[in-house]
This record gives structure tokens, sequence and C-alpha cells, in this order.
């Protein structure tokens, strides 16, 4: 630094310039940097200071999932802002971010780009939610009412029957579906396999079935408080599109694993599939499955992947959910603890 400044001087004085004092350079200097450096700075604590404080109030959701005053300190917390101002800091104040959301929230709420206000978490009064299966990939969140529960249906199984184990050790017959595979990981009395797929209304073959036609084939037409489970890997879509209202009422729970591969080329679908769900169901759990797994949706940011939980409607009652997701008790895979703000559901608290 010193050397470049004598330099400066020399040239300086061989064209009659006054020369630079050494001091002025060196505080400048710093002075530049110090701006350089300190409003990046301020912005960034700026923008996450609500998002520490959601990690920290997390932390102590989980040490503490008995204390009540928690979920009071959380409101108190994010209410004080208005919904706007928590937007931009839950996305880091990041403009291509959040002013789809913006759109959703001020002006048009039902349109394809703003699937995430279909898919908002309420609680379910009185009941509480668990983790069916090992902790890992084949695991569902479901509540813990089984009450005339008789019957399941799961599509997708390849080697992974946790979930459905625990179902059968509850006495339910579940009824699993998996045209990819030639034989279950292990039997049980209650398991009912067969090699078919679930298809759409037009993709209906010796393999692939429709679900209203496997209730039909297996004399389950008048049956109710069943359960759904689907994850078959973006299949789901044209399986549900045309699938009749009364078919999917007679499923106490749906519980879905979305696979949203093209938003911007087959959204009006995705929204589509979702609002019919949202008919007659309420979603209750929702997860951001894995990291990086994040498509872009119009002006928005989507979960490739996103596991939802629904219960029927009719026999319940609901309430505002405060959770703050990711929940450690459930999401089991690294936690999705906002390195990337697209990774934050809370987002999904402001619709």
């Amino acid at each position: 630094m010193e050397s470049e400044i004598n330099k400066l001087n020399l040239k300086l004085q061989s064209q009659n310039i006054p020369q630079l004092n050494k001091k002025k350079i060196y505080i400048l200097f710093v002075f530049n940097i110090f701006i350089v450096l300190l409003f990046p700075l301020i912005n960034k604590v700026q923008n996450q200071y609500l998002l520490y404080e959601l990690r920290d109030i997390q932390t102590k959701l989980y040490n503490n999932k008995t204390n009540n005053q928690i979920y009071e300190i959380f409101n108190e917390n994010i209410f004080i802002f208005d919904k706007l101002n928590i937007l931009k800091i839950i996305t880091n104040n990041n403009p291509l971010i959040y002013k789809g959301y913006e759109n959703c929230l001020i002006s048009d709420p039902d349109n394809q780009q703003c699937i995430y206000h279909l898919i908002k978490s309420k609680k379910v009064v009185g009941k509480k939610r668990i983790l069916l299966g090992e902790k890992g990939d084949g695991s569902y969140v479901i509540l813990d009412d089984f009450e005339n529960i008789k019957i399941a249906y799961s599509f997708g199984i390849s080697n992974m029957i946790q979930f459905d184990n625990e179902l059968a050790k509850r006495g339910i017959d579940v009824y699993m579906f998996d045209h990819t595979i030639n034989s279950l990981p292990f039997n049980h009395s209650k398991f009912h396999w067969n090699k078919i797929g679930l298809a759409g209304l037009n993709e209906s073959s010796n393999q692939l079935k429709t679900l209203e036609q496997l209730i039909i084939n297996n004399g389950h037409i008048n049956e109710f408080n069943m359960i759904l489970k689907i994850d078959i890997e973006h299949c789901e879509w044209n399986s549900l599109k045309d699938l009749p209202d009364h078919i999917l009422k007679q499923f106490k729970y749906i519980i879905i694993e979305f696979h949203f591969i093209n938003p911007d080329n087959e959204g009006k679908l995705y929204y589509d599939v979702i609002k019919k769900l949202s008919k007659y169901h309420q979603v209750f759990y929702h997860r951001c499955y894995g990291r990086g797994n994040i498509a872009i949706f119009g002006n928005n940011r989507i979960c490739k992947i996103l596991e939802v939980s629904y219960i029927i409607k009719e026999g319940y009652n609901f309430s505002k959910d405060n959770s703050i997701y990711p929940i450690f008790e459930f999401d089991f895979e690294e936690p999705n603890l906002n390195e990337g703000a697209e990774y934050n559901l809370n987002i999904l608290n402001l619709f």
C-alpha cells in the first residue's frame, strides 16, 4: 500500500500536482472498506433477525413440547410485524422470491402460482400428530386417531413398508399396490399386495387401475374411514385429477408425496388437484422433502417434493397451526433450517 502511494506521489510531483497525504489515503481506504462491509452486514442482520428468532423458538418447542407459553411467545414475536414485512424477512429480502408471494397475499391468491395457500396446515383440535414407521423414507405423519379405521390403501411400496407395517400392527388391512416390484420385503397377515399401479382415468390397463376400479374390485365401495397413502413419483397428479368426489370422501386420511416436476408447464394440473383435495379434506402437516429440491414456479419457489397429510373435515374441529416448520420431531432428515429461504415453510403462516 505504501509503495503504491509513493509511486503515485512521484508521478504527481513530476506533474507539479500537490502530493497526497498518506494519512488521508489510509483514512479514505479504511472508510471505503467500512462502508462496503457495513451495509451488507446490517442488511443481513436485519433480514436474519426473525429467522434466528424462529430457529431459537423451534429449539425451545422441541425441548419444551408441553409448554404452551412457547406458542404465545411465537405468536407475539411473529405478529408484531405485518405480513409483508415477515414475507421479506423470511425470503431474505430477495424480490425475486417475495414478489410472487406478495402478489398472492395482496391481489390474487386463487391462481395456480399461489398453490401454497391451499396447503396451509391447521391443528386438529384434540388430536396429536405422530410419525408412523422408522425415521427415514417410507414413514409418514398421521394423527393418533385410528377409530373405526379397518382398511388402508397404499400406493408406491418399493422396499419401504414401515408405514404399512405400523398400520397392520394396529389391525388395519393394508391393500398395497406397486407394479414395479415382484414381492414385498416381508409379509404380514394384514398385507394384501397386488402387482398393480395407480392410473388416471384414461391410463387403465392390465397393470394400471384407477382408484375407483380397485375400490370396486375389492368390494369397498361402501366403506368409509379408510386411509389413502400415495407415493408414486409424479403419477399422483393424473391418478387424482378425474377422481370422483365420492371416492375421496371414503378416506379419513389422505397422505401424499407430491412431486412438482414441471411447475410452469403443469401448474394448472397441480393447482386443480390440490384444490380438489382441499374441498373435503384439511391439511394438518406438510414438509419440504430433502435439500436442494426447489423448483421455479412463475415468480415463486416451490418444493419439488412436498409431503402433505390430510384429514377429512367432517366431524373434526380445527384451529390455527403456529408450528414452526420444519418440525424437528418429524423432519428427521437434515433439518431445513434456513440456509436457503425457500426451504422455510413458515411462509405458509402468512396465508
